[in-house]
């Protein structure tokens, strides 16, 4: 039988979406590249190895409650005729359709950002930087050097991950890398302070629990390009790196045939439709309203989406999305975050253990939540983080071990990676 509704990606929007047409027992078919949901917010643990890959992944399909599911990836789509292009020159038609294929790292224009640099995006992502940090700690203790780490961007992502590497390194090296002398993160904020979409009170303590991990934070430093061990500052300064994590910069990740801004998103009216071509929703990451790119967003974004397609099959108008905001949360590293709840500001302690349970309570499925809690209980009361990837393993891109089977995309190397 023909779906009633096509969803494309299996992401925050996505899966949201599928779930309220579930629930109104309209048939649909969940189409993603991947089958699995990976829940983002926690990448930056599979990268330091605080966390494993099955924790932040769950199969589609054991998802997928009232609907299909198909692991295909969709290259183009045709208005007109109401159908998508799938690899290989498949067409698989809709009558309904919402698109949410997300965000992908963008490099800005920036010279050997792309070549040089590693995003955090996806469970590849996250996999290769680990690797890579392993790989280029395990060069530095061969030479006896230093080890460096840049963080490219003060957001959310980029205060996480130096954070993570800071605490990683503080208690790996002199366990298991007492060849390597030292280690440092610097994080490079283009502007004035950390974390722009916080208060500035929660922003100078994020700044501080940074420097008291030993993270180095420089403000005004403009990236004017990438090598392949460093970066090179708008004013010609230059700074050396091991591994350069790149955690600013977005851009929609639309299909071919789609409108799209500069920023490569879709523009949509109040609805989250395309003005002219009412029968698709574009939701997430990925729409062109002026809402930030977060996964409450994308939660909100695509259950409106389901709500107004049911809305519309029963001879309704459909209705402007507004959002509700949750707040927002960054965690620093242990028993250090800072939150933001409307006016309400809070941090230490008390915004790591509420950061916390809304990660727990967010996740797709009871086992990931207990393997995560497990694994967070077992870090913090008997031991510090450590090394969990051994060289000569799995490269990055495949995933081997218990959990879910992970279908990756095709694994991109970079130019200094390993083969």
């Amino acid at each position: 039988m023909e779906p009633e509704v096509v969803v494309v990606g299996g992401g925050f929007a996505g899966l949201a979406a599928a779930r309220v047409l579930a629930r109104f027992g309209v048939p649909y078919l969940l189409v993603d590249a991947r089958n699995h949901h990976l829940f983002q917010p926690l990448l930056y643990q599979v990268a330091t190895g605080f966390l494993e890959a099955p924790a932040v992944a769950h199969p589609l399909r054991s998802l997928v409650k009232g609907g299909r599911f198909l692991l295909a990836r969709v290259e183009a789509v045709d208005l007109k005729g109401r159908y998508l292009l799938l690899a290989g020159g498949e067409r698989l038609p809709y009558r309904r359709l919402i698109v949410a294929t997300g965000s992908r790292p963008h490099p800005l224009g920036i010279p050997g950002a792309a070549a040089y640099t590693y995003p955090l995006k996806t469970l590849e992502d996250a996999l290769r930087i680990r690797y890579a940090l392993l790989y280029r700690l395990e060069e530095a203790a061969r030479r006896g050097a230093p080890f460096r780490v840049l963080v490219v961007g003060g957001g959310p992502t980029g205060v996480e991950l130096a954070g993570a590497m800071a605490e990683f390194l503080r208690h790996v090296l002199p366990r298991d890398y007492p060849e390597v002398p030292k280690a440092q993160v610097a994080l490079l904020e283009a502007g004035e302070r950390l974390l722009p979409s916080f208060s500035p009170g929660l922003a100078r303590y994020a700044l501080g629990a940074l420097e008291r991990l030993g993270v180095e934070v420089r403000f005004g430093a403009k990236v004017a390009e990438v090598f392949p061990r460093g970066i090179c500052l708008q004013g010609g300064a230059r700074l050396a790196g091991d591994l350069i994590l790149w955690a600013v910069g977005v851009k929609g990740n639309a299909l071919v045939g789609l409108p799209v801004d500069p920023r490569g998103r879709v523009p949509t009216d109040p609805c989250l439709r395309l003005s002219q071509h009412p029968e698709v929703y574009v939701v997430g990451d990925l729409n062109g309203l002026s809402w930030p790119q977060l996964a409450p967003v994308a939660l909100e974004q695509g259950r409106h989406a389901a709500f107004n397609l049911v809305r519309t099959m029963r001879g309704k108008e459909p209705l402007p999305f507004r959002y509700r905001d949750r707040g927002q949360l960054a965690v620093i590293g242990r028993n250090r975050a800072v939150a933001q709840i409307g006016d309400l500001g809070f941090y230490g302690l008390p915004a790591w253990l509420l950061w916390a349970l809304v990660h727990l309570a967010e996740l797709v499925g009871f086992r990931n939540r207990l393997l995560v809690l497990l694994d967070w209980a077992y870090t913090y009361f008997f031991r510090e983080p450590g090394v969990r990837v051994l060289l000569g393993g799995p490269m990055p891109g495949t995933f081997l071990g218990e959990g879910p089977l992970i279908l990756p995309a095709p694994p991109r190397r970079g130019p200094e990676e390993p083969s």
